[in-house]
């Protein structure tokens, strides 16, 4: 699980140029910066920091300076609101970018005796705004609207990549590693699998992030996360590939079309970019070379392969070299999201994103 509030240390607090009343802190072992207040914080202080994406509850008044910039909700189809909360997104303050929010640890009487680094994300009832928007779908009326057959499976891992920003060892601890490096859709999150181990009635089945999804009525195309299915004849493939091999694989990919996110590229129809595959049966990753071979034996879609083999950081010496590597435009020319590496050299499954600051900046609701 992702920490999404945390106790840190502070490393450094610098005023910002030009400006009376904000500084810019960052915090040992990580590699976000957030604008604070000018003295709201000196080197050696605890903090609770909160990462973006974090959906904080509306309600509580140590938030209610946010209320006004930073509520969102959910609307249903109907115009009810499902459910609101504070919402800790990429800002652009005073020409500096922000990345999250730090408040005083003295403001949390439940961090109180506990360890930095200590995870509070459930603590102080923290959600991901992602895993809410995709909970609330259904009443939403979004192309991704489909009915929960069940949890998601335990033996396949949920696929969240965690942020470079804080992996900021990894700059040493990983000099000499080979990365696949892919760029990272933006989308949403898909599994789709054949496992008899898993099902016995129904080896087969589809996954949003955190939910196997019922299959649609015969007849019914269902929602996006089967109708890609269908155009790739996925359930199919996996079938054969199972009663050649008795191999139980999970295809791992990004879900993207209309309707989906902001759709900044266009499309015309849904499609399913596999990212990565889990083999269930032997409870490990297929290595980068190996998925790519795989997708295009079987012709099911792959996201884009940017490098191969790449040594990341023998030639990326900083977080601010890495950001900017992030930056670019998709296969369809507009702005890409970010980029995702996964370890290519056979040590182990090491993976992380980054995903661009400049797509972060233009990022809509």
């Amino acid at each position: 699980m992702r920490k999404l509030a945390s106790i840190v240390e502070i490393a450094s607090c610098d005023p910002i140029p030009d400006t009376e009343r904000l500084s810019v802190a960052t915090m040992v072992g990580k590699g976000w910066r957030v604008v604070t207040g000018r003295d709201e914080f000196t080197p050696g202080d605890i903090a609770v920091y909160f990462e973006i994406d974090s959906y904080l509850p509306p309600d509580d008044a140590r938030y209610a300076f946010l209320r006004e910039r930073c509520l969102r909700r959910f609307v249903s189809k109907g115009g009810s609101v499902l459910r609101e909360g504070i919402r800790i997104k990429t800002a652009k303050l005073r020409g500096v970018i922000s990345q999250g929010l730090l408040m005083p640890v003295s403001k949390f009487p439940e961090a109180e005796g506990r360890e930095i680094g200590t995870d509070l994300t459930s603590l102080l009832k923290v959600d991901h705004y992602d895993e809410v928007k995709e909970m609330l779908q259904p009443a939403m009326g979004n192309p991704l609207n489909a009915e929960a057959m069940g949890d998601f499976p335990s033996l396949i891992p949920k696929s969240d990549e965690e942020r470079l920003q804080g992996l900021t060892d990894y700059f040493t601890t990983m000099k000499g590693r080979l990365f696949e490096v892919t760029a990272k859709d933006d989308g949403s999150s898909a599994t789709i699998f054949f496992s008899p181990e898993i099902d016995t009635v129904d080896p087969f089945g589809v996954c949003s992030r955190n939910l196997r999804l019922k299959r649609p009525a015969e007849g019914e195309k269902g929602a996006a996360f089967w109708q890609v299915v269908s155009k790739d004849d996925i359930e199919t493939k996996l079938k054969k590939h199972y009663d050649a091999t008795k191999q139980e694989l999970a295809l791992q990919g990004e879900l993207v079309g209309p309707g989906i996110n902001a759709d900044r590229d266009r499309y015309t129809d849904f499609e399913f970019h596999v990212f990565r595959i889990w083999d269930i049966t032997a409870q490990r990753f297929m290595m980068p070379k190996e998925r790519v071979a795989f997708c295009k034996q079987l012709g099911i879609p792959h996201v884009q392969v940017l490098e191969m083999d790449f040594p990341f950081f023998d030639t990326l010496a900083t977080m601010e070299d890495a950001l900017k590597f992030a930056e670019g435009k998709t296969a369809r020319g507009n702005e890409r999201e970010g980029i995702v590496m996964k370890a290519s050299d056979g040590i182990d499954d090491t993976h992380f994103k980054v995903v661009s600051n400049r797509y972060l900046l233009k990022q809509q609701d």
